[in-house]
């Protein structure tokens, strides 16, 4: 019986590190480090923006994000849905499957355009721009309870988008894109001390973030026209600093992690990423050109909101105001662990043992999301990795009080990770480079012929031109470092070489071909610019000028009656002609450069068609009949 049991029980075993074990190596929810929603779905990505999963398939119009970092829930909004307005997303490690449930219920005609989370008082905060309202919720409390206000803008008609929780001071802040009276603001998580920090140059700001590292706040400000702005500031609103301006773009929210900004476009359905300023870090002496922004993923239908893991709980344990957030909120999750009451097996006591083993390092294991919080220093999913391990190239790595690796470089070496080498590229022609241990200045030990601070001089060739104008004038001066290289080239004509300390330039000793020839070509440019530039003036002139076409006016006479038929006429130039008579002026038809209907006089016709017809016909003779010189006719 106790063999029986024995075996039992390793088969129990055995299942549990293959179920239990293998799910949090693989299927652990820490292999995302990004969430962004489109339209009808939410996609997790990793860190080189590659999707590994998607959820909310069931929801048609997803816009804003929050995350729980601490319990690993995600909160989103969907604004078509009929009886909820803001729901939590769970991802299930065991089963890859996600769990969705309803966190706060729909009041009315809701428009959710931002959505951030307290971990502490576990609360929702969210901003409604058709209502000019700031709401908050306990996700404790039943989803059917109704939200409370806590900012109400609309006596003063304002819009708030963005939402960002400090759970560190516990302030909330929020942008106002109000038109023509847009502001950045904040107020206390308690209701009170509300104030403007941001007012001046702002248009349309839109998502707001709060960086903890650094102790700023990131907006992204919609310009007028085709541009947009990525500012920065302190809490406060001091210090304000323009980090990116672009264009064509149409920027909805933001995310933040160590050391980038990320934000999504709605104009390109894109997420792009610009690196952080390092405001904490120590400058480096290396000349680096001013980054753009890339784009790291697009889609085909609209993206709008993105969140990233931060890591807030490993980074921030140290921090003078986070250290005591962090320890009540891994106290709440330490007291929940530990409220079970229920008897547990041999087999569920294994299990536990097995959970704490998974993860290394000393890290706390969290059952209820399946993921570990690691300790300062370490990252992964099982925090195997130390954060200094192949980190600095040429130098010794230590772990800040923030969390992050710093390297104390060598003497010849700098950067942040120590991968540069200080006399790299310094030193020219092939020159040997020195570092003075105490003051660390470089210095460059030239070959023979070179000189200069990094040997760019080249003694040679600055000489040779001086001993090839000697070759033609044997007194002339050359400068004392160019005697013996003038001897060594072995002067054919035996001319003494006479040194001179105050080196002249040579061009001031004879004509330089190379020079006569530029400034014969700028001459002979210059000269043909200038007739062309006349003949297009005189051109120009005349046809400003030039005398107008003179305008032919020419009065026919018609009468009404018609004569009788002469002897002359034919049945084919028969016509009737009228007695009474009335005046018809001719003048546009024959003044045009080309008349598409030939302008024949009538008279001329009548003269000469009895000519025409007891001859042969004639082209020339139809020419005379056209109308020129239509005064004379009629004088004659």
């Amino acid at each position: 019986m106790k063999l029986c049991t024995s075996q039992q029980f390793g088969v129990a075993v055995l299942f549990i590190v293959l179920n239990i074990c293998s799910p949090l190596a693989d299927a652990s929810p820490i292999a995302w480090d990004f969430a962004v929603t489109l339209r009808d779905k939410i996609l997790f990505v990793d860190n080189r923006w590659r999707t590994i999963g998607s959820a909310a398939h069931e929801f048609e119009e997803l816009s804003a994000l929050a995350f729980d970092e601490a319990e690993e829930l995600i909160y989103f909004n969907d604004q078509q849905h009929q009886n909820g307005s803001i729901f939590s997303l769970r991802r299930d490690a065991t089963v890859a499957s996600h769990i969705v449930e309803q966190a706060v219920q729909r009041t009315g005609n809701d428009s959710v355009s931002g959505l951030a989370y307290d971990p502490l008082n576990r609360n929702l905060f969210w901003a409604d721009m058709r209502q000019s309202k700031i709401y908050f919720a306990s996700i404790d409390t039943l989803y059917t309870e109704p939200p409370k206000v806590l900012v109400d803008l609309s006596a003063e008609g304002g819009r708030p988008d963005g939402v960002a929780v400090d759970i560190c001071r516990r302030q909330l802040y929020w942008t106002n894109c109000k038109i023509n009276h847009a502001t950045v603001e904040r107020i206390g998580l308690n209701g009170t001390g509300r104030e403007t920090i941001i007012k001046q140059d702002i248009d349309m700001p839109r998502g707001i973030v709060i960086d903890q590292l650094s102790d700023r706040i990131f907006w992204i400000d919609d310009k007028v026209g085709i541009f947009f702005a990525l500012e920065s500031a302190r809490l406060d609103g001091s210090d304000r600093q323009l980090v990116l301006k672009d264009k064509h773009q149409s920027p909805i929210q933001l995310a933040i992690t160590e050391d980038t900004i990320y934000w999504t476009d709605k104009a390109d359905k894109a997420v792009w990423s610009y690196p952080k300023p390092a405001y904490n870090k120590p400058a480096t002496n290396s000349s680096e050109t001013q980054p753009q922004p890339t784009k790291l993923a697009s889609w085909k239908d609209d993206v709008y909101g993105i969140v990233a893991r931060t890591g807030f709980y490993q980074h921030l344990q140290k921090d003078a105001h986070c250290a005591s957030v962090v320890r009540k909120v891994k106290q709440r999750l330490d007291n929940k662990l530990n409220n079970r009451t229920h008897e547990r097996s041999a087999v569920e006591e294994r299990m536990d043992a097995l959970e704490r083993e998974h993860c290394l390092n000393g890290a706390s294991y969290m059952s209820r999301g399946n993921f570990c919080i690691c300790p300062v220093g370490y990252k992964g999913a099982r925090c195997e990795i130390s954060e200094c391990h192949n980190f600095c190239v040429h130098g010794t790595c230590e772990i800040s009080d923030m969390g992050y690796p710093k390297c104390y470089c060598q003497e010849d070496f700098y950067g942040e990770r120590c991968e540069y080498y200080k006399c790299n590229g310094h030193c020219l022609n092939d020159g040997h480079c020195l570092v003075d241990k105490e003051s660390g200045e470089l210095s460059c030990d030239c070959r023979e012929n070179f000189t200069g601070t990094r040997c760019e001089h080249n003694e040679t060739a600055h000489c040779a031109s001086y001993c090839q104008h000697l070759k033609q004038h044997p007194d002339a001066f050359v400068p004392a470092s160019c005697v013996d290289i003038c001897e060594e080239l072995h002067l054919s004509n035996g001319t003494i070489v006479t040194e001179y300390q105050a080196a002249a330039p040579l061009c001031a000793d004879g004509p330089s071909s190379l020079r006569s020839g530029s400034v014969i070509i700028v001459l002979v440019v210059g000269i043909v610019s200038s007739l062309a530039l006349v003949a297009v003036i005189v051109h120009g002139l005349r046809l400003i000028y030039k005398p107008k076409r003179p305008r032919i006016k020419k009065t026919f006479v018609v009468r009404k009656q018609a004569r009788l038929n002469s002897a002359s006429d034919t049945p084919l130039t028969n016509r009737p002609l009228a007695t009474e008579q009335c005046e018809i002026t001719i003048e546009n038809c024959c003044n045009m450069n080309i008349c598409e209907t030939p302008c024949f006089d009538p008279k001329l016709v009548e003269q000469q068609f009895a000519a025409r017809d007891r001859k042969s016909p004639c082209v020339k003779e139809d020419k005379k009949i056209l109308i020129h010189n239509m005064e004379d006719d009629l004088l004659t």
